[in-house]
């Protein structure tokens, strides 16, 4: 899917291990909505020492984020991405779909394997203009609808 609007901006955090972290990625002014969150129970990071670094960045013109880590983390790690105002399918989507609620219907999160496909993550909805799945790794997470 495609994004419109003023992007949110590369951040890097430094996360202490064993302690519970939600990292929230805003649009740029004036509306500095929520683009994506990121969510780290305690424990996610059990090897770590001490301290983990995480950077995320925003990929442009699309519903997507880069995420680097040193390691996979535990269970429960979440990438959740909010579209209330920026999100804009591509045309193409439109004409498959016939319409924007069937676009939404169909959205899952994916994420980009290293031969370049994409594998689907079994996606929910928090909330309404909402999705979410479950972080296995580092990786590029895309906003998605399936051809």
């Amino acid at each position: 899917m495609e994004m419109s609007g003023i992007p949110a901006g590369d951040t890097t955090v430094v996360l202490l291990a064993g302690e519970a972290r939600t990292i929230l990625l805003q649009h740029g002014p004036p509306d500095n909505t929520v683009f994506a969150e990121v969510a780290f129970p305690r424990g996610s990071f059990p090897e770590a020492s001490d301290s983990v670094t995480v950077t995320l960045r925003p990929r442009p013109g699309v519903y997507g984020l880069e995420l680097e880590m040193p390691g996979p983390p535990g269970p429960g790690a979440t990438i959740r991405f909010r579209y209330p105002i920026h999100f804009a399918p591509p045309r193409a989507a439109e004409l498959q779909y016939g319409n924007r609620a069937r676009i939404e219907a169909a959205l899952v999160i994916g994420r980009v394997l290293e031969d370049g496909r994409i594998g689907l993550l079994a996606s929910s909805r928090p909330a309404s203009d909402n999705l979410q799945a479950p972080v296995v790794g580092a990786g590029t997470f895309l906003l998605i609808a399936p051809r």
